[in-house]
């Protein structure tokens, strides 16, 4: 008899649910990780035990397990006023009202802190990867958080943007590109003082997270994020993409949020946004876009043509009433072939960051405005959550399915919730009922993260009290008073 191959790891007893090419689902299995973080076999129980001698062994108890999930949308600093923005707030006016003022004001141990708790959301909720928009002022802080979770996350430079359009920042002279009135809105705005301010700083600044990618083990690595919304010119969207096919990475840019600012680009282009991006070779594979919730016939055959991936996050639009729901073409370009990931935005826009949640939504809402049970069903929510993400993310050789060589970001559920009794079928009592209310081991890289519900290397309750502590002081020196909604209602007689 052949002596056992050793390995670090093996999850047993699991259902085991892989996401790879042939969807293959193993209802008594096991997976088996290497010293290197990376999965050495995936397959039937009895096999894989009987193959190999594990440093440590983890019984799932018949649950399901399956890859992390890639959040492909958020900005992750900002959960020191999660909550904060009344339901009365404008949404035109919450940059100018509140968010430049924070940005203004954020040190960097308080960037720190609130992806810290980011960090910890998304693994308590199942994600084990995450891609930043590219708004923490000083990246490095993220990079920290994320190493001290052992999260991995993907970072973009902070606030790449050349004009005043969108949010209005950037450039303040008209003699710069003889817009006068773009430089009559950009004094009207809130300037970020740590933010690039000219093309010139901007590029300056590109591509400086690409860095991180020297290491092909680092758990944090690299991205070129351009905020978009406007907030870009056309030279510098295509410097950046330049920047990106350079590096063989993902580029990251908001598209097409709000109908507003997607006419303000069909303005500007004198066409469809995505047709403009097409005929001038932006659009392309390694590119995806945050939202894209208004998108015409002829953008969705562009998206089509080139492999563009979107991060949609349903939630999102669903908090500011954007109507995505009604007129996105998410689900119909998933079910045509487009990549569609999921992303959660932030901590005001979609409130938590749970791709589960996100996933849920995508499928519940196409199925209610096509009034069609079967338009999306739980396997594809459960794909755009790993494999479309990881291809979103550019990591797709890396994570996003259990294949042997592939890195061990695995999250293993639990039967011991009342959502999951009975066990009927397990995709269904995932994606229906559980969800993340489920998970309960997280596993990234081959590193125990998550044991049992609890953080194995975190003191969550000293991190609760300091991050509380931190949005308290904040908000002070904002000078910042958390409103009550104020919606005006109908009384209604007792």
């Amino acid at each position: 008899m052949d002596a056992k191959k050793k390995c670090a790891l093996l999850v047993r007893n699991g259902y085991v649910i892989t996401m790879d090419d042939d969807a293959t689902i193993y209802e008594h299995g096991a997976v088996a990780v290497g010293e290197n973080g990376r999965i050495l076999e995936v397959g039937d129980d009895a096999e894989i035990s009987a193959r190999y001698d594990p440093g440590r062994e983890i019984d799932a108890q018949g649950a399901p397990v399956h890859p992390g999930f890639v959040e492909c949308h958020l900005h992750a600093s900002y959960h020191l006023f999660r909550g904060v923005l009344p339901d009365q707030l404008v949404e035109s006016e919450s940059f100018d009202t509140f968010e430049g003022h924070f940005y203004n004001t954020v040190n960097d141990e308080e960037e720190y802190l609130s992806v810290l708790l980011a960090c910890m959301e998304l693994v308590r909720n199942g994600s084990t990867c995450f891609m930043e928009a590219g708004t923490i002022l000083t990246p490095e802080m993220a990079a920290r958080a994320a190493r001290e979770v052992g999260v991995r996350a993907i970072l973009g430079d902070a606030f790449i943007w050349d004009q005043p359009q969108g949010f209005a920042q950037g450039k303040t002279d008209a003699a710069e590109d003889g817009c006068l009135t773009c430089a009559a809105q950009a004094k009207l705005h809130t300037e970020l003082r740590r933010a690039p301010k000219t093309r010139a700083e901007a590029l300056a600044s590109l591509g400086t997270e690409l860095q991180r990618n020297s290491d092909p083990d680092a758990l944090v690595t690299g991205h070129v994020a351009v905020l978009g919304l406007g907030t870009a010119s056309e030279e510098l969207m295509m410097e950046a993409k330049a920047c990106a096919d350079a590096a063989s990475v993902t580029l990251n840019i908001h598209q097409s949020y709000s109908p507003a600012d997607t006419e303000a680009d069909r303005k500007r282009f004198g066409k469809d946004p995505l047709v403009h991006l097409f005929e001038t070779g932006f659009l392309d594979r390694n590119v995806t876009f945050g939202h894209a919730n208004h998108l015409t016939d002829a953008e969705c055959e562009a998206l089509l043509d080139r492999g563009t991936s979107i991060a949609w996050a349903p939630a999102a639009s669903m908090m500011w009433g954007h109507g995505s729901s009604l007129h996105g073409r998410h689900a119909e370009l998933w079910r045509r072939g487009a990549n569609i990931a999921l992303g959660s935005d932030s901590p005001n826009w979609s409130n938590d960051f749970d791709l589960w949640r996100q996933a849920n939504l995508a499928v519940m809402a196409a199925r209610d405005v096509h009034m069609d049970r079967t338009f999306l069903i739980a396997e594809d929510g459960l794909y755009m959550a790993t494999r479309g993400g990881a291809r979103a993310v550019g990591l797709e050789k890396q994570v996003g399915s259990l294949d042997a060589g592939k890195r061990a970001d695995i999250v293993i559920h639990t039967l011991d919730r009342p959502e999951m009794v009975p066990s009927t079928n397990m995709i269904r009592n995932l994606f229906y009922a559980s969800r993340s209310k489920s998970v309960h081991t997280v596993i990234i890289d081959g590193r125990v993260i998550l044991e049992e519900g609890r953080f194995t290397k975190l003191d969550e309750r000293a991190i609760y009290a300091e991050v509380r502590k931190a949005s308290q002081s904040l908000l002070s020196r904002m000078g910042h008073t958390v409103e009550a909604n104020s919606v005006p209602r109908m009384r209604r007689p007792a």
